[in-house]
């Protein structure tokens, strides 16, 4: 029945416009506040760039303690199949951030993934980080379903779980991934599609604050009021559809003529420089793709830098227009 469940809400958001962003077009050639701070590049010129992401590592460090990898692949409305070949590739190419979910129904593909990738690079699982999340409807059963999701994974712990929207019973769901990072089963705990009322009721009854917030993030939606909201919590936003998502949004904003005019500068896509931006931005991005090139040019992303008139130019773009709609 929960697969079912998973089949009608995956079906009802292909429909209104969202799915998994997958890049399928010609690929071009090749402190725990996360406020943008004037910095200068190596030509003297100002740039900006995050305070606490650090792009050596490319990560940044939560308030949980734990360092987060600040992009990596989404896997929503992929088969276990798709999951297990999109998780490989990604770690191949040098993403260390899994991105999955409950109702994505593909946990089990995910977890394949992971393993195939360790046993032929010889990754350790320490330096892969594992997201997953808590569906609605199993808020009630929440100590359950967390030994589900290492159960599909095949995974000892998971890095980070999140509340996947709020719903009833989800001040009890965060008590139980509370009661999950004391029993060692969970390293961070966050929430998805959360906004300010929401947050500041589960503030009321949370032990631990949320490490992540992952919301709708990208240039004609940039979540800038939720960002000043949990700026005091030392929650860092983590951006799905960071490109726009799946056919409408991925097309507005990779033909839109600033984002493309500042990729021919840098000589990259306007992919690429959309999630320059998310990361510029302070914003941790999951870009979802099927395409082992696209998964790699996603990832090709921290040989140039946006600078200061690139990041005001996107934005200016901020037109609080979201392209789901849940």
């Amino acid at each position: 029945m929960k697969y079912m469940t998973a089949f009608l809400i995956a079906a009802m958001m292909m429909i209104s416009g969202c799915g998994t962003e997958d890049t399928n077009v010609p690929v071009n050639s090749d402190s725990e506040n996360t406020e943008n701070k004037p910095d200068k590049d190596e030509n003297g010129e100002t740039t900006y760039l995050p305070e606490g992401f650090n792009f050596e590592t490319r990560s940044v460090k939560l308030n949980s303690g734990y360092e987060m990898p600040i992009i990596g692949i989404g896997t929503y409305l992929l088969t276990n199949a798709q999951a297990e070949e999109s998780v490989y590739n990604a770690l191949k190419v040098g993403m260390r951030l899994i991105d999955t979910a409950d109702i994505y129904g593909n946990e089990v593909g995910v977890g394949r993934g992971i393993r195939r990738a360790m046993n032929d690079f010889g990754i350790k699982r320490e330096d892969i980080f594992v997201t997953s999340k808590l569906w609605t409807s199993q808020f009630a059963q929440a100590d359950d379903e967390i030994d589900e999701r290492l159960e599909r994974l095949g995974l000892d712990y998971v890095d980070l779980l999140l509340l996947h929207h709020t719903a009833p019973n989800d001040e009890h769901a965060y008590q139980a991934m509370e009661r999950g990072v004391k029993a060692g089963k969970i390293h961070s705990i966050g929430i998805s599609n959360f906004y300010e009322d929401d947050i500041d009721r589960l503030m009321k009854i949370a032990k631990i604050t949320p490490a992540v917030i992952q919301n709708e993030t990208h240039p004609y939606h940039q979540s800038r009021s939720v960002k000043q909201h949990i700026a005091p919590l030392g929650t860092i936003m983590e951006s799905w559809f960071p490109l726009g998502g799946k056919g409408t949004g991925i097309k507005t904003l990779s033909q839109h003529d600033v984002i493309t005019s500042i990729a021919k500068a840098h000589d990259k896509s306007p992919y690429q420089v959309l999630l320059r931006w998310q990361l510029q931005s302070g914003n941790i991005a999951i870009p979802g793709s099927t395409n082992a090139a696209h998964i790699a040019e996603d990832f090709d992303i921290f040989d140039f830098e946006l600078t200061s008139d690139d990041m005001k130019k996107i934005d200016d773009l901020d037109q609080n227009h979201r392209f789901a709609s849940y």
